[in-house]
């Protein structure tokens, strides 16, 4: 028998989990008005870890708390995504040139083993896997840097991308990950390389390819 316990969702991350993927997938509309105590009533559980749940989602500008008025799944912003990947861009490119110094082998085989998984789930067509690893392999660096404010702040700025992509532009041809995957491999290269000019260009290059990818179909 394992030493080791399973881990159980607290109930603050039941909650959580359950309202986030609604909102992720559609079911809670954008604009829609959430009530407290039906949430509580819904999930079984009290008010408090309700509003932990909501204060998590707020965090990630999946929601709005506003006083007096209640809480509501923020609305969408199309025009929002200029500011997203603006940012998107300027907090991988300061997390990646802060973490450079940094890079041991463990760090690159860690990067490795995720760009093994964007390739993988790429060439299987398996597009939440890639968007999965996608994350994890933008999210690394500010690990490595221990840049944990940029994590967080990239963190929010992907899920309320992720929650725009998916509403906003449903049915639309995504940009092709096989020629995402091939700026992945030039950042990885930049990052052996231990090249700080090579790595700001192709970071400001993936992003640009992608909001010029979506600007088109806005227009």
């Amino acid at each position: 028998m394992s030493s080791h316990s399973p881990i159980i969702p607290t109930k603050q991350m039941a909650v959580y989990a359950a309202l986030r993927g609604e909102i992720m997938g559609g079911k809670l509309k954008p604009g829609e008005v959430l009530v407290i105590d039906s949430l509580a009533k819904r999930f079984k559980v009290s008010i408090i870890p309700v509003r932990e749940a909501l204060r998590q989602l707020q965090s990630e500008r999946l929601i709005e708390i506003r006083p007096h008025t209640g809480v509501r799944v923020t609305p969408l912003d199309v025009s929002a995504m200029e500011e997203i990947f603006a940012l998107l861009a300027a907090l991988e490119t300061s997390s990646a040139v802060h973490a450079l110094p940094l890079l041991n082998p463990e760090a690159l085989a860690e990067l490795e083993v995720v760009m093994a998984k964007l390739e993988a789930t790429a060439a299987k067509g398996d597009s939440t896997g890639f968007e999965q690893a996608n994350r994890e392999f933008h999210l690394l660096p500010c690990r490595i840097a221990g840049f944990m404010r940029a994590e967080q702040t990239l963190t929010s700025l992907l899920a309320e991308w992720e929650r725009l992509h998916r509403l906003a532009f449903r049915g639309t041809q995504p940009p092709d990950p096989a020629r995402a995957n091939k700026d992945h491999r030039a950042i990885l290269r930049a990052f052996h390389q231990a090249d700080a000019e090579k790595l700001r260009d192709v970071i400001e290059k993936h992003n640009g390819i992608a909001v010029t990818h979506y600007r088109k179909l806005v227009q």
